[in-house]
């Protein structure tokens, strides 16, 4: 990584012919984008020093300023305390350059890069500006303004700034590849994968453009190119975890799921502390259904981050599938505890409670996941049934009402309120739900048993024979299956 260094610290300022040829040589500052396959924002900058601001009225700056060197001077030790890290130092010298001589385009262009090393990215910007203004010729200055746009989360501008310097100098990869990456965090990933392939076309050897460009080809649902991508970009690079890790997502997606578990174990391989990769091979395992493994992995990634919301969740689910409810409820209550807005959290803790027969706690759980989602059909559906198990019938005509009102086809909805209406005698409505699930659903030996029942307590003894009768056709079992019971919502 590198900004506008190497330059001839004996030229003069003034000679705007030499500062260019110097500003050709310079070395390129780049993003250092985090590559994760979990987290793809910019790692977290360092924080602004609390020295070296610009502008400074400490006595020792007012007499450097004083003093009879020169700005080149203090711009020459200003970029060897650069070279060593030390960017609050670099700052007060770079500044007593600019007081000394207000039209040094190095000083301002690297105090800038200093300023951007500090997480100062507001005074960067300001220092580029000024660079700018002294020579609107230079490319890496507006590049470098718009890796600081960037980093301050100002991404159009930064995409302007990038513009401007692929004008200037058009044969930059790493110009398209940062504009690229502003356009990602826009989420106009078409033209990100655009400015990738732009990029490449410049530098095929490009990492970076290879990986990013498989992320937006991900995103866009282009599945196969991502893979394609991801392994150009392993070519290059065969020991980065990220890479492996997200060339598996992208075959998982494609049901490659055996490609998918051997690119994340090699992730785990070379990067055996993200927990990302087990967890996400945790999901192929459970999609295969070998759930002991999918807990295993999952169990794996709550060791490195035990407070993960979501690894909580994941294996809550895994040990709800293999029949362990108890320990199901336990996870997602861990899940609730470090995310209280999590709706699926609380509404397959409410299916736990519910297979454990614990009605009441279902009951809740579903309520408060409703109150994050109130038209999750599936959520409605489950607490009318466990209101109804509850005997709380008018409660579970409520909730089933609720769901046909958004879904007015779902059989199952109108099957449980027919029972509902049934239970608490309202035999006529009982009939009119059971025909209404019957046209949605004509094969269904329960559907016509129920309404016969129904019919029978009417006294319509004709037509509750008829539908026993053809009830009986579909399945000469149905009598003794114990008639009339809320059905299970899918």
């Amino acid at each position: 990584e590198g900004g506008l260094g190497g330059l001839d610290d004996v030229l003069k300022q003034h000679v705007r012919d030499k500062v260019r040829t110097a500003l050709s040589d310079a070395r390129t500052l780049m993003l250092q984008h985090n590559t994760s396959g979990c987290n793809n924002a910019p790692s977290q900058p360092q924080r602004p020093a609390q020295g070296g601001r610009k502008g400074g009225g400490d006595e020792a700056l007012d007499a450097a300023v004083a003093d009879d060197k020169s700005a080149d001077y203090y711009h020459s030790r200003g970029y060897a305390h650069r070279k060593r890290g030390d960017f609050a130092a670099a700052v007060q010298d770079y500044t007593v350059a600019v007081r000394k001589d207000s039209s040094h385009f190095k000083a301002y262009f690297n105090r800038g890069f200093s300023f951007d090393k500090l997480g100062d990215y507001d005074s960067a910007v300001e220092d580029y500006t000024q660079a700018i203004k002294l020579d609107g010729t230079s490319a890496f200055a507006y590049y470098n303004r718009g890796i600081s746009y960037d980093r301050k989360g100002d991404f159009q501008k930064a995409i302007d700034n990038f513009t401007k310097a692929a004008e200037l100098e058009p044969r930059k990869a790493d110009f398209y590849h940062n504009r690229g990456f502003s356009h990602r965090k826009l989420g106009k990933y078409r033209q990100a994968a655009d400015d990738y392939t732009l990029a490449l076309d410049l530098n095929p050897r490009h990492f970076k453009a290879y990986y990013n460009r498989a992320f937006a080809r991900d995103k866009l649902g282009d599945y196969e190119g991502a893979v394609s991508d991801y392994s150009q970009a392993i070519s290059l690079d065969g020991r980065n975890a990220n890479a492996h890790h997200n060339r598996g997502s992208s075959l998982e997606k494609l049901n490659r799921n055996e490609e998918a578990l051997a690119d994340f174990a090699r992730a785990i391989e070379l990067d055996p502390h993200n927990a990302s990769s087990y967890n996400s091979r945790g999901l192929v395992y459970d999609k295969l259904g070998s759930l002991e493994k999918a807990c295993e992995d999952f169990s794996r990634a709550l060791a490195i981050e035990p407070d993960n919301a979501v690894y909580c969740h994941n294996r809550g689910y895994c040990y709800r599938n293999l029949g362990e409810f108890a320990k199901a409820i336990t996870d997602y209550s861990k899940a609730i505890e470090a995310n209280p807005w999590n709706a699926a959290a609380f509404n397959n803790r409410g299916f736990a409670h519910r297979k454990l027969g614990k009605y009441d706690k279902a009951v809740s759980d579903y309520a408060r996941s409703l109150e994050l989602e109130p038209n999750n059909t599936k959520t409605l559906n489950n607490r009318a049934y466990s209101h109804a198990k509850l005997s709380h019938f008018e409660a579970a005509i409520q909730d089933y009402s609720r769901v046909l009102a958004v879904d007015p086809a779902n059989s199952h909805a109108f099957h449980n309120r027919g029972i509902s209406y049934d239970k608490i005698g309202k035999y006529q409505d009982a009939v009119a739900d059971f025909t209404s699930a019957i046209a949605l659903d004509a094969t269904n030996a329960n559907l016509l048993f129920n309404r016969g029942s129904a019919l029978d307590s009417l006294g319509q003894f004709d037509a509750a024979i008829s539908d026993y009768t053809r009830a009986l056709e579909l399945d000469t079992l149905v009598s003794s299956t114990g008639g009339k019971d809320h059905v299970r919502s899918p």
